[in-house]
């Protein structure tokens, strides 16, 4: 299918050469931290299971199976390289003690909810199985709100590409423009939050 539109073109013939393969490639890659077009690639595999050079029940589980194992392989890095890793690749961003241990007290509270909605977020989802790693959020919890949320985003993502139709363009431009703008909204919203945060912890008690 090289007629179809934007990443989705780009897409498609990785699947016509592998098939299931790169379904699997990719959506792993996209939840191990890395810039890969997941969601794109979860639209194509849908369209192909219309069109019938795919089928439906492979790539849901296919799917569901590289989405959960990367976000695995993200938590594992995060857990095994802990704190250190964090300070030494993000002291440049501001990444210090005092914010690791808020962002551990944050998942603490509300952890699962953070890892099933942040698929959804394409910043997050890429960041989500290392936080929640490097703060320890606990196995059990994070391996559940991990396989819901997987199970949600795959269900989603195919159904969308399953209805897509004429509607292809539209889709194109959701995932190329308006999801970009909405993981820009979503780090601007965080700064906001820390450095309000700051501001309350270092203003005098008279001010507060």
């Amino acid at each position: 299918m090289t007629d179809l539109p934007g990443i989705f073109g780009t897409i498609a013939p990785y699947i016509d050469d592998y098939g299931y393969v790169a379904v699997a490639v990719i959506i792993f890659l996209g939840n191990l931290t890395l810039p890969a077009p997941a969601e794109a690639t979860l639209v194509v595999s849908a369209i192909y299971t219309v069109s019938g050079d795919l089928s439906l029940v492979p790539v849901l589980v296919v799917a569901w199976l590289a989405a959960v194992l990367g976000e695995c392989a993200a938590y594992a890095i995060g857990r095994y390289g802990g704190r250190p890793l964090a300070i030494r690749l993000g002291r440049r961003f501001g990444v210090t003690h005092d914010l690791l241990d808020r962002a551990e007290a944050f998942y603490e509270r509300r952890g699962t909810v953070t890892v099933i909605v942040g698929r959804f977020i394409p910043l997050l989802r890429r960041a989500n199985g290392l936080v929640a790693g490097i703060t320890g959020l606990a196995w059990r919890r994070f391996l559940v709100a991990n396989a819901i949320g997987a199970a949600i985003w795959v269900a989603v993502w195919t159904t969308v590409g399953r209805q897509a139709g004429s509607h292809i363009d539209a889709v194109n431009t959701v995932l190329e423009r308006v999801a970009p703008l909405l993981a820009v909204v979503f780090v601007l919203l965080v700064i906001a939050y820390v450095v309000r945060r700051r501001r309350r912890r270092t203003a005098p008690a008279e001010d507060r």
